[in-house]
């Protein structure tokens, strides 16, 4: 793991005050130490490396956009089915044919026209 000038320092000024303060107490962390190094640090204690932010970075990106994606693929669905229910069929309408009036047949004493004359 490697860390910045400035941490560094950090670390080494906060081992130089343990040292003095309490001699035992770091020579308990000493042994600690010794004793486990050979094993592996756990997975939520590890900073991670630029690589792995960066392909985190690139993961929730992709992610994000996949969601957006879907939310307007929706969103559109939703709008054509509003259309489709205000506009029955998908187009207008063909306009409506006129009836034609039904002529008396001869002798059936009705009128011919409107108004009961003909």
């Amino acid at each position: 793991m490697s860390l910045s000038p400035h941490y560094q320092n950090q670390l080494h000024l906060i081992q130089a005050g343990l040292l003095r303060s309490d001699p035992q107490l770091a020579a308990r962390l000493s042994i600690f130490g010794r004793l486990c190094a050979d094993q592996a640090m756990p997975a939520w204690e590890q900073v991670p490396c630029r690589h792995d932010r960066i392909r985190q970075a690139a993961a929730l990106t992709a992610e994000t956009i996949s969601v957006v994606a879907a939310a307007i693929f929706l969103f559109l669905r939703a709008v054509l089915a509003v259309v489709a229910a205000v506009v029955p069929g998908g187009r207008a309408r063909p306009p409506a044919r006129r009836r034609e009036r039904a002529r008396p047949r001869p002798g059936s004493g009705r009128p011919a026209g409107p108004g009961g004359r003909g």
